[in-house]
């Protein structure tokens, strides 16, 4: 035989020995990929809203999982209030899939079981709540809460804040961004022993006489300027100055994602009554939720440790704002 024979001989072996090994190759990946299938894949039949998924593996599900939750999920839309015509535009939940559970139980469903995505609703962000003034908590839980609004005067903050410290109780001080500029080492100070600090307003102005861009710039100003002091966001929550408000500051106001806060009793403690007239108003108007106005007076010092003490008497305990609206 000659020799140029025998190499074209040895070439076609080669040849399929090299195919043989391809299609060995190929079969032994073929089964692989379904042995693969047969353990870790989706059972045969299962379906998403719908869709086939049975015999993919999880890599795939996910990857299926991923593409409809982004076809599938909703923002929520904040409320909205139209100040011309007071009229209140209700919120709506967003929704959104749990991609990690939906995944799960799909790779457990029983062969020919039908799956839905896993959702859960997402809140707005601003509730039709935001637009109306918020005068006291929730009425079902016997508990109140002491609001300080602060303006002027830092004579009587020492005290009072050694006062709400041995009777164990933290109160919400509201605060004028232009009393920040001036003391804020007690801004400090009162945060550091752990009250809820809160917006009054970047000036004591009256909020009803105000412009739309006016009233942001009294709320937002003073939010960044109680947060550059303090080191922390204080709450969404607002007690406008005088108390005064209208539709256009509820506008505003819950616009900007804050809510407007009032107050249930009003101890009229800036007029510098007696302390017992200040005692004997928390006494008769305090229910459950309620909100307490007060401020840095002497009689309001003087009369302080006498009102916890009634009121932790008469079954309640102590909140800040924004635990308890």
């Amino acid at each position: 035989m000659s020799t140029i024979l025998v190499l074209e001989r040895n070439k076609i072996f080669r040849f399929f020995c090299g195919l043989f090994l391809f299609a060995l190759g190929f079969f032994i990946t073929i089964r692989w990929s379904e042995l693969q299938r047969d353990l870790h894949g989706v059972k045969a039949g299962v379906t998403l809203e719908g869709y086939p998924v049975g015999r993919l593996l999880p890599e795939e599900v996910e990857e299926i999982v991923e593409r409809m939750a982004a076809g599938y999920a909703l923002q929520p839309r904040n409320a909205g209030f139209f100040a011309e015509t007071g009229e209140i535009i209700p919120e709506k939940p967003g929704r959104g899939v749990e991609i990690g559970e939906t995944v799960k139980r799909i790779l457990t469903a029983a062969p020919g079981e039908k799956v839905s995505l896993v959702t859960y609703s997402i809140p707005a962000a601003v509730s039709q709540d935001y637009f109306r003034p918020v005068f006291q908590g929730d009425p079902s839980r016997r508990q109140v809460c002491l609001t300080i609004n602060v303006a002027w005067g830092e004579e009587e903050i020492p005290k009072l804040l050694s006062i709400l410290k041995a009777h164990g109780v933290k109160a919400t001080f509201f605060f004028v961004g232009t009393w920040v500029e001036k003391f804020p080492e007690l801004v400090r100070q009162i945060a550091k022993d752990g009250h809820e600090i809160a917006n009054h307003g970047l000036y004591h102005g009256h909020p009803t006489k105000m412009s739309r861009d006016e009233l942001k710039k009294l709320v937002l100003e003073n939010d960044r300027l109680l947060a550059e002091v303090t080191g922390s966001k204080p709450p969404n929550i607002f007690a406008p100055p005088y108390g005064e408000f209208n539709e256009l500051v509820l506008s505003v106001v819950g616009g900007l994602g804050f809510k407007t806060i009032m107050w249930t009793v009003d101890t009229v403690d800036w007029k510098l009554p007696a302390p017992e007239v200040i005692f004997k108003r928390v006494a008769e108007k305090t229910k459950p939720g309620a909100i307490i106005l007060m401020h840095p007076t002497a009689p309001t010092v003087a009369a302080l440790g006498k009102i916890i003490e009634f009121l932790k008497k008469e079954g309640y305990s102590f909140t800040t704002v924004s635990q308890i609206t």
